[in-house]
């Protein structure tokens, strides 16, 4: 699995510099895929099995519209979606500027918990959307791609204390968190229903608190990972 990751992270250098264009040819489709029955999953606002992760304004940091309130709180769910919560009339935004505060707690044992149902519906096949650690409640602005997000898993302080200890940059220091080894067993209860999964893998950017971002941000042109990005132009200490 260590290898699938670190292919995976290597597919995200290279399609960030590769310009040449492929075009697909529907032979190429695996043949289950042509006649499977999809499942589209947004794992934050699937289902909530383990409140014990849910999200804290620590998750959220460097996540648009960059600001917790103070009374923030995880939003209970099967609420009416347009009912401003009381810690969102404090802070004077309308609905539009609150929807992206808003956190529901959705995990990956909420998806394992539904499996029986997805399976009695007549799926086949599901698709994730983002999972890798990312601060935004879509997941498309990954903060690192060799981790799963920690608030999906069952121990988010532990798999933060795990990051602590590693070199993003050095897959020889990465380690199993909780939240990777409960992905695998999803996979794992995925197939033993005689079903596929599938992630989406957005390989192609990051988000602003990526590692190697974030080290651009402080060495400038000095980082070693100043080609990984396309930089217009660097700060000027004299402004």
């Amino acid at each position: 699995m260590k290898k699938l990751i670190l292919f995976l992270v290597t597919l995200l250098f290279i399609s960030c510099n590769n310009e040449t264009k492929q075009t697909i040819e529907l032979e190429d489709v695996p043949a289950w895929a042509k006649e499977a029955v999809w499942y589209q999953i947004f794992p934050e606002r699937f289902h909530n099995a383990d409140p014990l992760n849910d999200p804290q304004p620590i998750d959220m940091e460097g996540a648009w519209p960059y600001f917790v309130p103070e009374d923030w709180q995880v939003h209970p769910w099967t609420s009416d979606w347009y009912k401003l919560q009381p810690w969102e009339e404090a802070t004077g935004r309308d609905f539009y500027g609150n929807a992206n505060i808003r956190r529901y707690g959705g995990d990956l044992q909420g998806v394992i918990d539904k499996l029986d149902y997805l399976k009695d519906l007549g799926i086949t096949a599901i698709y994730l959307n983002p999972i890798f650690e990312a601060p935004s409640l879509h997941k498309y602005d990954a903060s690192m791609y060799h981790h799963v997000d920690n608030n999906f898993g069952p121990n988010p302080e532990k798999d933060r204390e795990i990051w602590a200890t590693e070199d993003p940059n050095d897959p020889s220091t990465w380690k199993w968190t909780s939240a990777d080894s409960l992905f695998l067993k999803l996979i794992e209860e995925v197939h033993n229903r005689d079903m596929k999964i599938i992630i989406d893998g957005v390989f192609n950017h990051t988000g602003t608190q990526f590692w190697a971002f974030k080290d651009i941000v402080e060495n400038q042109e000095n980082s070693k990972y100043v080609d990984w990005y396309t930089v217009k132009t660097f700060d000027d200490p004299n402004t």
